[in-house]
């Protein structure tokens, strides 16, 4: 499935949830089928056995069913104001503040929610199953407070935020297109949510929660575990152009292709280096450019074009020509037998970059198909009755660690490459490429030199928010809840250093791209003499012919000085959105994971 196929998603199935499905859903609005079948069946069976059994004032003291939460737990409510318990428990818990999460994100968690209850361990009318669907299927976004949660019990806040506009609070907020709205102006007579949304009128009954259902609608990892999805998702993407980005820097900089041979990987035993050294072989396959030849063909273009512009009206440049190139060859090695670390070990960076995003992957996709509600119902051994347990699977240890290495993973990636960027601007570097990467008078221009003072300070920052989350934690509910885990807090932050990581990428594939062009750009040098490899050919023809929206090329050869935040956003979203790995993955075998 992709963007705008709108393949209805169930829930019905015993089937878990897919990571595509849930993206379908989450980000590009693929309706969710009603709820129907055995595992209706199955949520009404047991929340009928929790009405007879435990929702009547003769009961026995059940958690969460008819008492206080927290350190309240061994407080009874009578049944006459258990629902009144479930009304207050939505406006005491909705606490959160600071940005509002991504809309995707609140998508994302509310199909989660709608997916735990609807395993039948939580106890809840099925209602509530519908009513997360119809939000969904309707447009009815929440605005969820980005701060709030410990990550223990659950996501508290943020949820709690959504459950406010299941239930109609008169304060909570909803997106109207780009708008905040809240409830108390949207409510009719009969306490349905009503707006228009692209032209149509949305109509949304609220409803009245019975007893355990606001817990069961807030006790659960579902808001850093969407993010965790989406992460995922992006993640995989991401790898394979920082695949690309390097190859094309390698291939602008005429590198040693000895170092990815597959011999010098298979005995270091690393999956996710030999992976990488694998895609770095397709991408520069057949390369001329990466060669003894290439290169002094290059250092002789330069070096005669350096003479000219010191002596362009001597006839006899002979021997300063030989001075000139012997300076260009001593400082631009032809041959060079290895390279920098940043250009030679990328199979064991990215490599292990991919180690650490499979060890996540394995985290996400478990708790893709995880209950986390406390407490749990389960059938007796003899399956006539049924009894509730109560746990901590709402603690978010998995997810924080997890999003954490994952930050710190991701940082490394984008630390590389912001150095791979620096070596690309600078002459004694990038082995005689124009300084800055200018393709004008320099001086008159400055070139792609401030690209690299940006992606700099994407590195710092990114330096700040790979300090792990998960090793923090503070004492809640007069010291109940002891440990937390922080996970929403990892998450949020592994989500910012993917964006930042992103942009740095962009930013190595612009400057990348501009030095294959600059040093092509001699007729003893250009791409049809020494060409590129498979994969390297296909991106940058991609790129030199992409054509924006207002028929500007971005990426093709720069000469004078150009606007240049148009250009590197445009980048950004080829990369974010997977389209050069697209191309790259059409012409040559690579893959992310």
């Amino acid at each position: 499935m992709s963007k705008g196929e709108h393949v209805e998603v169930s829930l019905n199935g015993a089937e878990p949830l897919t990571l595509e499905q849930f993206i379908q859903v989450s980000r590009y609005g693929a309706p969710v089928a009603p709820f129907r079948g055995k595992k209706r069946e199955q949520v009404e069976r047991v929340r009928a056995y929790v009405e007879k059994r435990w929702l009547s004032d003769d009961s026995e003291t059940k958690y969460g069913f008819n008492t206080g939460i927290g350190a309240l737990k061994n407080v009874r409510i009578s049944q006459e104001k258990i629902k009144q318990f479930q009304a207050r428990y939505v406006k005491s818990h909705s606490v959160g503040l600071g940005e509002p999460l991504a809309v995707e994100i609140v998508r994302g968690a509310m199909l989660l929610q709608a997916r735990a209850l609807s395993r039948g361990y939580s106890g809840v009318r099925a209602l509530l199953v519908d009513k997360l669907i119809e939000m969904l299927n309707k447009g009815v976004h929440p605005v969820v407070p980005e701060q709030g949660s410990l990550g223990a019990s659950g996501d508290l806040a943020p949820l709690t935020h959504i459950a406010s506009v299941l239930v109609g609070e008169p304060e909570a907020e909803i997106w109207v297109g780009p708008h905040r709205r809240r409830l108390s102006d949207l409510l009719d007579a009969t306490g349905a949510v009503r707006f228009e949304q692209n032209g149509k009128e949305v109509r949304f009954e609220t409803i009245e929660l019975h007893g355990k259902e606001a817990v069961s609608l807030t006790n659960a990892t579902s808001v850093m575990l969407s993010i965790a999805c989406h992460l995922l998702h992006d993640v995989e993407s991401l790898l394979l152009h920082a695949d690309v980005a390097a190859a094309l820097s390698l291939e602008a900089m005429m590198c040693e292709p000895d170092a990815f041979d597959e011999r010098l990987h298979r005995v270091r035993n690393q999956a996710g280096q030999i992976l990488t050294a694998q895609n770095m072989r397709a991408l520069i396959a057949g390369s001329r450019r990466m060669t003894p030849e290439a290169r002094e063909a290059y250092f002789r273009a330069r070096t005669e074009e350096a003479v000219r512009r010191a002596w362009p009206h001597d006839e006899d440049v002979r021997a300063r020509e030989t001075v000139e190139r012997y300076k260009l060859e001593v400082e631009f090695e032809p041959n060079r037998v290895q390279d920098a670390y940043s250009l030679r070990c990328v199979p064991q960076v990215h490599g292990a970059c991919r180690d650490a995003v499979r060890y996540f992957r394995e985290v996400v996709l478990r708790e893709l198909h995880a209950v986390t509600d406390n407490p749990l119902i389960f059938p007796t051994a003899e399956g006539k009755a049924y009894e509730a347990l109560s746990g901590g699977n709402f603690h978010g240890e998995p997810l924080a660690l997890a999003a954490d290495f994952l930050g710190i993973a991701l940082t490394e990636l984008g630390s590389i490459a912001e150095r791979r960027v620096f070596r690309l601007l600078s002459p004694s570097l990038s082995f005689g490429l124009p300084r800055n990467l200018t393709g004008g008078e320099p001086g008159l221009n400055s070139g792609l030199m401030l690209t690299q003072y940006t992606a700099a300070q994407l590195v710092s920052e990114n330096k700040v928010l790979a300090h792990p989350a998960s090793v923090d934690s503070i004492p809640t509910s007069e010291n109940q809840e002891d440990h937390v885990s922080m996970g929403l807090i990892a998450a949020r932050k592994a989500r910012r250093i993917l964006h930042n990581v992103q942009n740095l990428v962009a930013i190595e594939t612009l400057c990348a791209t501009q030095g294959i062009h600059l040093s092509a750009r001699y007729a003893s040098t250009n791409l049809t003499r020494f060409p590129l490899g498979k994969g390297t050919a296909a991106a940058f023809a991609y790129l030199e012919n992409y054509e924006a929206e207002d028929g500007v090329r971005p990426f093709a050869l720069m000469t004078d000085d150009q606007y240049l935040h148009r250009r590197m956003t445009r980048m950004r979203d080829l990369v974010a959105q997977g389209k050069i790995g697209e191309v790259v993955a059409a012409a040559v075998k690579v893959q992310a994971l």
